[in-house]
């Protein structure tokens, strides 16, 4: 089912997570897949016989090999804790993988206390903390970096001298 501009708004509006500003900032994501989809964005969606219960949007970095960018993720307040969110992203990843055989993928987060949850998500499903840029939003608001590469070979993570 094709979904509008509006409906994604409203599932990301339905979590509060998002300021006034993300949320804008995510209109003009989504009116930029709709008029070009696939060029920068990629868009995934859950739903049910209800409607569109969550989406993930993520593309590849410009200038790497196998980099990629988890943008956004929602889920419907009343649909959380459920698994969704960790399907989609494992969606991602299998696409990642379909397409490249192998990833980076980097997802940027607040680290306001509200967001404390979100981060243990990403941690729940393997990524790491990589890097933190103190007080970046705002004063008290930190840019936190979590990365993970896919497929997990411990060998390509192993430097000999």
């Amino acid at each position: 089912m094709k979904y509008s501009v509006q409906d994604y708004i409203k599932i990301a509006e339905s979590t509060k997570a998002f300021t006034s500003p993300e949320i804008k900032t995510l209109r003009e994501v989504l009116e930029e897949w709709e008029a070009n989809p696939g060029k920068d964005y990629l868009l995934l969606q859950e739903e049910d016989q209800e409607g569109l219960r969550g989406f993930l949007i993520y593309g590849s970095t410009p200038m790497t090999e196998s980099g990629f960018d988890l943008y956004w993720i929602a889920v419907k307040k009343t649909g959380q804790r459920e698994g969704m969110g960790r399907k989609l992203v494992l969606e991602m990843e299998n696409r990642i993988l379909e397409e490249k055989g192998r990833g980076v993928i980097r997802i940027e987060t607040s680290g306001r206390d509200q967001y404390e949850g979100q981060r243990q998500f990403y941690l729940s499903l393997g990524y790491s903390e990589c890097g933190r840029i103190r007080d970046f939003y705002h004063p008290g608001d930190d840019l936190v970096t979590y990365s993970k590469s896919i497929p997990w070979n411990l060998q390509d993570h192993i430097h000999v001298q």
